[in-house]
């Protein structure tokens, strides 16, 4: 649109200058000649500064972009992130507002696929990845990451009156597990397993309910609040693993990992951090 007004003032222009100014013009045509000059300059500089314009916002250095701080998430990780009403609500949410108010920004989400996200952060689609994303070496080789904000651990989830008592019988046997995650690459190094991927972890235990996996391999804090809707489900005690949650930033991007570090810092400093806890876990303070 910029594009077609700028080519429509080019051409009031050129008319202007090819017409001209003629001294035998009468005082009321002079008049006329020169109010037609002015407002045609006005409107070319005007379509100059929208052009330049859109320029700059396009390219994040002015503009609603630049007041706008873009999360990553998987909206399919209860009490981290989940779709209540529509909209994408949950701890780490909860985490990442707070952020973005601290540095004057408005939160935006995006919803992708979690083996989408660290690719999405590399590609400058997002800002940040808060999804409750487990800090390891490999994904530490893409991406920065932010001080720990949550521990967690990995649990088998089975239906009731299952062999499977432990994670030593689950050799040779069908595992569904959350595409990309920590639980995914655990599954993975079973031998013999049948390991199967779900986008969400509510599909995944779906498929488990329905008995078309014998077992499925899932972070603490979401298998807690699933298996709550299936009742023939049960979490086998132990923890597979110990590990972090933390946000993933920009390799490069190392003015956002210092404002992130800041704010979660006076966040579990001020009380904000152990109220987000209460809200989503009703139970102390786990970091």
């Amino acid at each position: 649109m910029n594009l077609i007004l700028f080519t429509a003032t080019l051409y009031h222009l050129r008319f202007l200058v090819r017409k001209g100014y003629n001294k035998s013009m009468s005082k009321n045509k002079a008049r006329t000649f020169g109010i037609s000059w002015w407002i045609g300059l006005a409107l070319f500089a005007g379509m100059i500064c929208l052009m330049l314009g859109d320029i700059l916002q396009r390219d994040g250095v002015i503009g609603s972009k630049t007041d706008v701080l873009v999360m990553g998430t998987n909206a399919g990780f209860k009490p981290f992130e989940y779709i209540d009403n529509n909209e994408i609500v949950g701890f780490d949410v909860d985490l990442a507002r707070e952020i973005a108010k601290s540095m004057g920004k408005e939160l935006k989400i995006e919803d992708m696929s979690f083996d989408g996200l660290l690719p999405a952060l590399d590609s400058g689609q997002i800002d940040m990845v808060a999804a409750g994303m487990t800090v390891t070496p490999e994904r530490a080789k893409n991406a920065l990451f932010s001080e720990p904000y949550y521990s967690a651990s990995q649990r088998i989830i089975v239906k009731k009156g299952s062999p499977i008592r432990n994670r030593y019988q689950l050799s040779g046997r069908k595992i569904g597990v959350q595409l990309g995650t920590t639980g995914d690459t655990l599954a993975s190094k079973i031998a013999g397993a049948a390991v199967t991927q779900f986008q969400t972890a509510p599909s995944v235990l779906q498929e488990l309910s329905a008995g078309k996996i014998e077992a499925v391999i899932l972070d603490d804090a979401p298998a807690k609040q699933y298996t709550a809707g299936f009742p023939g489900l049960e979490i086998l005690p132990g923890a597979l693993s110990d590990e972090s949650y933390a946000i993933a930033i920009k390799k490069d991007n190392t003015d956002l990992l210092e404002k992130v570090n800041k704010e979660i810092a006076k966040m579990k400093k001020d009380g904000r951090y152990d109220k987000l806890i209460r809200k989503y876990f009703g139970e102390e303070v786990k970091s």
